[in-house]
């Protein structure tokens, strides 16, 4: 099993193979980074089949730090919930590749953007399988910074680079929390490995820490609540939960293809993943449940409602994107976290296609180009808009109807406080109600009867409309969709008895309570999502200029959550705005008055302690000294050359001189004259006497050799002659 190392190992590959082949390989990043991620999904549906065959498997990599007590092992950890996680974030990232092979044609950083998704969906594929907090906690802070550098991506326009800024500065505040909730589970259970906490989590169940000990005063507070909203501040963050939720509208800055991966398969999705994960743990932390129950709940209903006022299309998607998280936040603190699972894949898989088939879909209906079409204000539906109009009820619908019934129907009823419970019920039918709404208004703004073809070069509406449809196809396709309730159904009751063994238990708990209210909870919620769908309808096609939208209230609400709440705008005027008056007061008082007054005191004292150094210790000391060497110096020097050269040196060389001219004079005149020369004229006499010999006797021995060499030539001839014959 250890080739699953694959599935983040190809897609890191190709990130080094992007970088470091840069220069060759021109505008064909794709041709790396689409392999890469098609073979990791291969890879994951084989751990898919092999999880559910024979369970869920560890794959140890190396021993990270081993220092005391502190030991990091880090592997791979493959069970029910990381072979799902795994099957969307591979599945959508290899969809978005492909289609950035053609969108991102002609872009001069073509490679580096390949090389950036790469990166991002390794980073969120070791998150979902590392098996320690502190291999999570450094793909989770890499995943940051690729979300900066691909929201930046076309950074030369001011709004791209200031959207990117945004994100990486709520996502850091957020993270700081998610750090001190990996130190504090260490400091608790002595150990980061993921299962090892979960296994104990039970025994550390009302272990209390004094919060504010260190200043003297007694707070006890639930360890185990404090680690989940440590680690629930890093989900607020990565999910973009209120009020952290600021930054994820503004990444629509960043090309289609990163909007989609963002918002569907990766960095949104980290915080319902780290929640459910830790769901052994959350769960036995009550306090902190319902604190997410209620954050999650209140950015449903804030971002559902928003939605409906944005004409902005990718902006509605958005908004769309906080709401349904927020849902899944709220269903995790209710305990419903296969629920939040289930809605996580099915929202992953369709916010996908919706950012990805936007851009074909305005252009399909005539937009223009727009970013998103104009808001009919009278008519209805056309009869081929029906099939459409069925499909938002049912996908309004079947979430209610799937979170309201069958094991999590008692959730919305467990919560001790009865206040609790009721803040839970309104959060849940309002998000319900204003989430089925937006999805209506949501058909009717982009299919909507084009007004004329004079809008340009649109394909018309015979592209999108489903010809094999008519009005009396209804009962058919009422038929359809019971079908494919049912199949939903059978595969929830598969799903969530796949995932039963790595969420929290709360459910068995639950079931054995008596059960009350099921069908009217049941009822109720459906009712909710039904009226949500007829209000966004009616709003739209029959009642647009009604009497409570064009009414002083209906107006100032309106721009209130068109204004998003003025949540950017408190953010400027009461966090942005003192920090840069705090941080213009420390440059004026403490770096000015303070560093730069000390500094200037310090040179100036230096400068006067310098002067003086320099007149006092320098010309009078130094200079003095040194000149008074000097001077000295070359006294001694003219002594020296008067008495030691002058009378001492030179008359001592001069007499050795002279004694050795005369003892070269006796030399010459006794040695050379009178001996040499001597031996030299008998020497030059005796071989005069020699060569006159040497010539006498030179004939006489020529003609010797002459006559021995005649004999013996008459020898041989002779005995030649002899044998011969």
């Amino acid at each position: 099993m250890t080739f699953f190392i694959l599935i983040p190992f190809l897609p890191l590959m190709a990130v080094l193979m992007l970088v470091l082949g840069k220069p060759w390989l021109g505008e064909q990043g794709h041709k790396i980074g689409i392999p890469a991620m098609a073979l990791s999904f291969g890879f994951s549906l084989m751990a898919f089949v092999q999880v559910v065959s024979h369970g869920a498997f560890l794959i140890p990599l190396y021993r990270l730090i081993h220092s005391g007590d502190l030991v990091v092992d880090l592997g791979l950890y493959v069970d029910q919930l990381t072979v799902l996680l795994l099957l969307l974030v591979t599945g959508v990232s290899s969809v978005v590749h492909v289609y950035s092979s053609r969108y991102m044609i002609g872009d001069p950083r073509y490679n580096r953007f390949f090389a950036v998704i790469a990166l991002f969906t390794f980073s969120m594929i070791m998150l979902v399988m590392s098996n320690n907090l502190l291999m999570m906690y450094v793909f989770w802070e890499i995943m940051g910074i690729c979300s900066y550098l691909l929201i930046a991506h076309w950074g030369e326009r001011q709004s791209s680079a200031q959207a990117a800024t945004k994100a990486f500065l709520f996502n850091s505040v957020a993270d700081v929390g998610l750090g001190f909730g990996v130190i504090l589970t260490y400091s608790t259970f002595g150990t980061l490995d993921i299962q090892t906490i979960l296994a104990a989590a039970g025994s550390m169940q009302g272990t209390t820490i004094n919060l504010l000990g260190g200043v003297g005063l007694d707070v006890p507070v639930h360890v185990l609540t404090l680690i989940t909203i440590f680690l629930f501040m890093g989900a607020m963050g990565k999910s973009a939960q209120v009020p952290f939720h600021v930054w994820l509208p503004f990444a629509m800055e960043a090309p289609t293809p990163v909007s989609a991966l963002i918002h569907a398969a990766t960095m949104v999705n980290a915080g319902p993943f780290l929640l459910v994960r830790m769901s052994p743990l959350v769960i036995l932390s009550p306090e902190a449940m319902i604190f997410i129950a209620v954050i999650g709940g209140m950015t449903a209903l804030f971002a559902t409602v928003v939605s409906l006022t944005q004409v902005d299309i990718k902006r509605m998607l958005a908004f769309s994107t906080i709401g349904q998280i927020g849902f899944m936040v709220m269903t995790c603190g209710v305990g419903a976290f296969v629920v939040s699972i289930f809605h996580m894949l099915a929202h992953g898989c369709l916010k996908a296609f919706l950012f990805l088939s936007t851009g074909n879909a305005l252009r399909s209906v005539g937009a223009h180009g727009r970013e998103s079409p104009s808001v009919p204000r009278h008519g209805g539906a056309t009869p081929y808009m029906w099939p459409f109009v069925l499909g938002a009820v049912l996908l309004a619908c079947f979430p209610p109807f799937l979170l309201f019934s069958g094991p999590y129907e008692q959730l919305w009823m467990a919560q001790p406080l009865a206040s609790a419970q009721w803040t839970f019920w309104i959060l849940g039918f309002l998000t319900v109600f204003f989430s089925a709404m937006y999805v209506m208004r949501g058909v009717l703004v982009l299919f909507h009867q084009p007004v004329s073809a004079a809008h340009g070069d649109g394909m018309g509406w015979q592209a999108i409309q489903p010809r094999f449809f008519s009005p009396i196809h209804l009962l058919g396709i009422l038929a359809v969709i019971g079908i494919v309730g049912s199949l939903l159904l059978i595969v929830w009751s598969w799903f969530a008895e796949f995932l039963s063994p790595v969420v929290g238990h709360r459910v068995a708990l639950i079931q054995e309570e008596p059960s009350s209210g099921t069908g009217l909870q049941l009822i109720l919620a459906v009712a909710v999502a039904v009226g949500g769908v007829a209000v966004g309808y009616f709003s739209l096609t029959k009642f647009s200029g009604s009497r409570f939208g064009q009414s002083t209230m209906g107006k100032r609400w309106y721009v209130h959550f068109l204004n998003k709440l003025y949540f950017d705008e408190l953010y400027e005027a009461y966090v942005v705005q003192p920090t840069l008056r705090f941080a213009q007061w420390l440059w004026r008082v403490v770096d000015r008055q303070v560093f730069d007054a000390l500094i200037m005191g310090m040179a100036s004292v230096s400068v006067v302690s310098a002067k003086w150094l320099w007149r006092v210790v320098d010309l009078r000391g130094i200079d003095g000294v040194v000149v008074g060497l000097g001077q000295h110096s070359v006294g001694l020097a003219r002594w020296l050359w008067r008495v030691v050269d002058l009378r001492g040196v030179d008359r001592v060389v001069v007499g050795i001189g002279q004694q050795s001219m005369g003892i070269a004079n006796w030399l010459w005149k006794i040695i050379d004259i009178k001996v040499l020369d001597k031996h030299v004229n008998r020497q030059r006499v005796q071989d005069e006497a020699a060569g006159d010999m040497r010539q006498e006797l030179e004939p006489r021995t020529l003609q010797h050799h002459l006559l021995v060499m005649i004999f013996w030539l008459i020898v041989g001839m002779g005995l030649l002659f002899w044998f011969v014959v």
